[in-house]
């Protein structure tokens, strides 16, 4: 079997909220003025929707009813399949994850309560009809609350266990098993949705509410809803199994295929995909970029020459550049520019942290003609200090060793600096003897 990457999990997602060809694109610009005046009217329809919403619950026939019109208005329309296979004994319902609005289409049809899983207020669970099944904010709480709730209630508890909305066209990621620790029974739902534009449902980092945006844009939704026969909890089975069984059941009813990946790999996945936009944003692709492996663990460092510094972070520049003329200037300026300190920055460029095309330095502009007065020969080392690399041997496992080598790196590199003065200014006196006067 081939290893996964992230082009296999990618296929369960939309990467862009426009899929179609330039023709669609351009019938959808065309559309454009229109849609948000729809969308305009649309969003000052739902405010009296909610309104509505207290005088006929969705509890109701009458208030399923009066909802489901004026959400068709909205553009929101919903039909049902299979009814059939409904079990209204069921207290738990297992549907896959496709748009925000998949628990709203549901609830046209059948009434149910879903789990505030995630911390909301108050205010904004009772505006999406949420229950709070934690006690004062425990976790632990949350499944026994969970399950007394199917116990004592004949409403039933919505889920989507794949816990992140995909393309509903690729695969069903993998579920989370609480779902299936409360119940020994649980009723599928599988939804799935049209339109007339391609145009996505989401995407792979939107957001809730550019979803539900771009639900009052277009011109109508269609969510239909299939129920599956109600999956039993086989003796000896554990809520894992149960949950992968249910699963493979949903995904063949769907023609899709049961994916290796879980909620947990999309997340870092945008994690990565936003971090390489970052960096392609603060610095530019190069075709002259080393590409050594050494340099993949190193920081890059993007121009700041633009942005003029103030005189005092300036001088810091200057004097980080007599003490590493290797290093460019419009390196230096952006670590001081970010950091504000001569010693982290130094620090970090002696610890190969900072990646940079190092500066040719002459033995000339490196070391000045001014005659060297009183320097032992113990002061300096064996090569120019432009050129000394102050890194430990090893990496040390324990804090404290990494500590005590970082300070003898910090200590020899003083030394250097304090050497390379003294041959500057041509001053008559030693390293040793400016080390005596400072302790």
């Amino acid at each position: 079997m081939a290893p996964l990457n992230d082009a296999d999990l990618l296929k369960n997602f939309q990467k862009n909220r426009v899929h179609g060809s330039v023709k669609d694109t351009l019938l959808i610009g065309l559309y454009a003025p229109l849609g948000c005046v729809l969308t305009i009217i649309r969003i000052c329809m739902l405010f009296h929707i909610y309104v509505i919403s207290f005088a006929f619950p969705s509890s109701t026939s009458i208030g399923r009813c009066v909802m489901r019109v004026m959400l068709t208005l909205c553009g929101l329309v919903v039909k049902v399949k299979d009814e059939v296979n409904r079990r209204d004994t069921c207290s738990v319902v297992v549907c896959n994850y496709i748009s925000p609005v998949d628990r709203l289409m549901f609830s046209l049809i059948q009434p149910n309560i879903m789990a505030n899983e995630w911390g909301l207020p108050p205010f904004l669970s009772m505006l999406l009809g949420l229950k709070d099944l934690t006690e004062e904010g425990s976790r632990m709480s949350f499944l026994q609350n969970a399950k007394s709730l199917c116990q004592h209630t004949s409403v039933p508890l919505f889920t989507r266990p794949e816990g992140v909305p995909t393309s509903g066209k690729h695969g069903l990621l993998k579920f989370s098993s609480w779902q299936f620790s409360i119940s020994d029974s649980v009723q599928p739902v599988v939804i799935q949705a049209e339109r007339p534009m391609p145009i996505s449902l989401t995407t792979l980092n939107s957001s809730g509410f550019s979803d539900l945006i771009y639900c009052l844009f277009t011109p109508y939704s269609l969510f239909t809803v299939r129920y599956l026969p109600v999956v039993t909890k086989e003796e000896g089975e554990s809520a894992e199994v149960f949950a992968e069984r249910v699963r493979g059941t949903m995904a063949k009813s769907l023609g899709l295929i049961a994916s290796p990946f879980s909620r947990h790999d999309r997340n870092e996945l945008v994690k990565r995909m936003g971090h390489k936009t970052e960096l392609s944003r603060s610095q530019p692709v190069r075709d002259d970029a080393p590409s050594t492996s050494s340099s993949a663990n190193r920081s890059p460092v993007s121009s700041n020459e633009g942005q003029p510094l103030s005189p005092r972070l300036e001088a810091m520049v200057q004097h980080c550049k007599q003490v590493t003329p290797q290093v460019p200037l419009h390196v230096l300026r952006a670590l001081i520019a970010k950091s504000e300190d001569v010693e982290h920055t130094l620090g970090s460029i002696f610890e190969g942290n900072i990646q940079f095309d190092p500066e040719e330095v002459s033995p000339k502009s490196a070391l000045p003609s001014t005659p060297v007065r009183h320097v032992p020969v113990n002061a300096l080392s064996s090569s120019p200090p432009s050129s000394q690399i102050y890194k430990g041997k090893v990496f040390n496992k324990q804090s404290d060793q990494r500590h005590l080598s970082l300070s003898e790196r910090k200590k020899e590199m003083l030394t250097q600096a304090r050497a390379r003065y003294i041959q500057l200014h041509g001053l008559s006196i030693t390293v040793e003897q400016i080390e005596k006067q400072q302790f």
